[in-house]
């Protein structure tokens, strides 16, 4: 009995639940900088009122992820492998908040390989979720740097991703995510 932890779950179990929790919230961070990116660098038209900012952020704060991925894709030209990417963590992402048990290889926290299946499962959409962070990063960077705005990242970058979108992002930014042309 002294494996189980204080939840109730054996530790092993209790470890996948925690990679659980950690996904659902880094999931909700991707979902926060799409929202930004689609009501600062990529709203399209300029922001002219308070009241018009207000409304941008109230309706893509309730937007879901799909609805905002649609606006993403009306509004920009996506690489071909970021979309396919974008289209995974949205799948994924769909899984763990409403079909849990449809992760491929079934729910399973019992067995060692179950559990497997699980954490390599959410692994791979927080590895997803890193990836479209840091181009929506880029994005965001991108634009506050056109627009003269001082973004401070001592407490939002380490120094470590700073130099990670410098050397893999910003260089290929434009190829992987750019606005519509309109004829």
């Amino acid at each position: 009995m002294k494996d189980k932890v204080q939840s109730g779950y054996k530790s092993v179990q209790d470890d996948v639940l925690k990679t659980l929790g950690l996904a659902v919230i880094a999931g909700q961070g991707v979902e926060r900088l799409l929202s930004n990116c689609l009501t600062f660098p990529l709203h399209g038209e300029p922001l002219q009122t308070v009241e018009q900012l207000q409304n941008l952020l109230e309706r893509h704060s309730k937007a879901t992820l799909g609805q905002l991925l649609k606006a993403l894709r009306k509004r920009v030209d996506l690489h071909p492998t970021f979309d396919d990417k974008l289209d995974r963590f949205l799948q994924y992402r769909n899984i763990i908040a409403h079909r849990l048990h449809d992760v491929p290889g079934g729910y399973e926290l019992h067995s060692d390989e179950g559990r497997g299946r699980l954490k390599a499962f959410l692994l791979q959409y927080m590895e997803d979720g890193h990836i479209v962070s840091m181009v929506l990063l880029g994005v965001l960077r991108e634009w506050a740097t056109q627009e003269g705005i001082d973004i401070p990242n001592e407490h939002h970058l380490s120094q470590n991703m700073q130099d990670q979108l410098d050397a893999n992002v910003m260089p290929h930014l434009e190829a992987l995510i750019r606005f519509k042309e309109h004829n």
